[in-house]
């Protein structure tokens, strides 16, 4: 046994066969194995980590089985599993030495849980490498994201303003704000396209004042024709620039489209190394926007230049307004005239004949009798009489034809009826009999000469209605208020209007009667008035009954 002793310096376990029976173990295996009982039990806790497909009994063979009945060296990798149900991995190898056969177990679990860890260091390291790939795309793609955020920015800002603003000079100013921000330019400025080349209009800095059109390289000119960005080093804006540009400055030239009509350009200076794909889509929207704008800005100029001249048009057609009512209100007075003449011939008359009478008796040096001096009294109470009819027609008249009261006034209706009742009592004193029904009114703010020439318009047309009937009639006027608007109603019995002429009594120039009678401008100029004064003219009639008009006027 003492030539075994040698084995015991190994520290793999070593068990010595001589034939099948165990002849030595050494220290090593039984401190490794300290629960061997017999062989056969032993083998049973050794197992390959593959199958025979050849053999028999695969259930039964053992990896120590093979290496017992194998006739020459031997070796295998197998597990053994402890009594806690731990395994642990062997490399067996088996040897002769003379008739003896010499079987070490290797101890391999180490090794193998170093490939398993090297397996799954090589596994996480591809994930990490992988990861750090995916990290660099989300980086990537978190700079694309921030970049998009912040053109996405500009293009909201430049929007907004556009929206907000029309004024093109402050626009073009804050759209080449924003690009000196995103491409790091020194300098930028916006040319408009003219006959020879591109004028400069705006700029920032704000400090290129100059009248020079720039012309630019061909090879530029059909960039730009091809709606195109231009980049390019160069060391002068234009072909016709004086100004020598530091080394390392890029030219942008953006062209402004409006469809196929070339408006202008944007020209960048930058120092900084301009990426042209990662701004280009910025560019040619911030090039459509101010497209945009500048066409609106000019629309808006077309715009203010018609609303001027119509606005011109239209007070040239209110003072022909004003002087249209004017020549109705003359017509109308026209019409009063022989009336009004008739009315001042009287009393006239009658002073007439007394101051004859007067004359007389005072030519007569004799003394006066009582009778005469009662006949002088008598005399001179009628030409006192006689004046002041001739006085209040008179001022009627003159207060009726003032322009000065075309501005806004209190007045009373009711008194204002009643002055152009007086200025066409003559229209009225034969056949026609007036009924009022006046409510009590508070003062209305209008324009009181324009509301009486609507009153007059109004009467003479009941009149003539009337006199067209032949029969006597009566215009019956109502005022009364309701719902703060004072209402005047003028209702008279006489033809009443036609069907086939209601919807045109409303237009200029159309009458029903003798050219030299009606102008046609009566009604409509009433409608304007009423109109002027936010009011309404309305309407009812029927046929040889009458006809009634109502205005309605705001108190305020």
């Amino acid at each position: 046994m003492n030539d075994f002793d040698l084995f015991n310096n190994l520290i793999e376990p070593v068990l010595v066969f001589d034939n099948d029976a165990i002849v030595f173990k050494n220290k090593s295996f039984m401190s490794k194995f300290p629960y061997f009982t017999n062989l056969d039990r032993f083998k049973k806790y050794f197992n390959f980590n593959l199958c025979f497909l050849s053999s028999d009994n695969i259930a039964n063979i053992t990896p120590l089985d093979i290496l017992l009945k194998s006739k020459e060296n031997f070796h295998t990798v197998c597990s053994y599993q402890k009594n806690n149900g731990e395994y642990i991995y062997y490399y067996i190898h088996s040897f002769y030495s003379d008739s003896l056969k010499i079987v070490i177990f290797n101890d391999i679990t180490a090794e193998n849980s170093i490939d398993t860890y090297k397996s799954d260091y090589l596994k996480l390291k591809k994930e990490l490498s992988l990861a750090s790939e995916n990290s660099k795309k989300f980086s990537k793609l978190q700079e694309h994201a921030q970049s998009q955020v912040l053109k996405m920015g500009i293009i909201n800002r430049i929007s907004l303003l556009i929206r907000e603003s029309n004024d093109i000079e402050n626009i073009i100013s804050f759209v080449l704000s924003e690009i000196n921000t995103l491409t790091g330019a020194f300098k930028s400025y916006y040319s408009s396209k003219v006959k020879d080349g591109f004028k400069i209009k705006y700029s920032l800095p704000n400090d290129d004042k100059s009248d020079i059109i720039h012309s630019y390289e061909n090879s530029v000119i059909e960039t730009l024709k091809n709606k195109e960005i231009s980049v390019a080093s160069c060391l002068r804006e234009s072909l016709n620039s004086e100004t020598v540009l530091p080394k390392g400055v890029t030219r942008v030239i953006v062209p402004v489209y409006n469809k196929n009509n070339l408006l202008g350009i944007i020209v960048i200076l930058t120092k900084h190394r301009f990426l042209l794909e990662e701004n280009k889509e910025i560019l040619q929207s911030v090039s459509v926007q101010l497209s945009e704008s500048i066409i609106q800005s000019g629309l808006i100029e077309q715009l203010n230049k018609k609303n001027n001249k119509l606005q011109k048009t239209l007070n040239e057609l209110k003072e022909a307004q004003v002087q249209l009512i004017n020549t109705e209100k003359m017509a109308s007075v026209g019409q009063l005239v022989s009336g009004v003449a008739h009315e001042i011939n009287t009393p006239l008359a009658s002073i007439n004949s007394n101051n004859s009478i007067i004359s007389k008796l005072i030519s007569n040096k004799s003394e006066l009798t009582s009778e005469q001096f009662k006949m002088l009294s008598e005399l001179n109470e009628i030409n006192i009489e006689a004046s002041k009819r001739i006085y209040n027609i008179v001022k009627s008249l003159k207060r009726f034809v003032r322009l000065d009261e075309a501005q806004l006034q209190e007045a009373d209706i009711n008194s204002e009826l009643d002055l152009t009742l007086k200025i066409m009592a003559h229209e009225l004193k034969n056949n026609i009999k007036v009924v009022k029904n006046y409510s009590q009114l508070p003062l209305v703010m209008c324009r009181v000469n324009m509301l009486n020439q609507v009153f007059m318009n109004l009467l003479i047309n009941a009149c003539h209605s009337i006199n067209e009937k032949g029969v006597n009639g009566q215009i019956t006027i109502t005022t009364l208020l309701k719902d703060n608007n004072v209402l005047i109603k003028i209702k008279d019995n006489g033809m009443g209007i036609k069907d086939d002429v209601q919807k045109k009594i409303f237009i200029a120039g159309f009458t029903t009667k003798n050219p030299e009678i009606g102008t046609g401008l009566g009604l409509a100029i009433s409608k304007k008035i009423i109109e002027l004064h936010k009011g309404t003219i309305s309407y009812t009639t029927k046929l040889n009954e009458g006809s009634e008009f109502t205005v309605s006027v705001p108190v305020k």
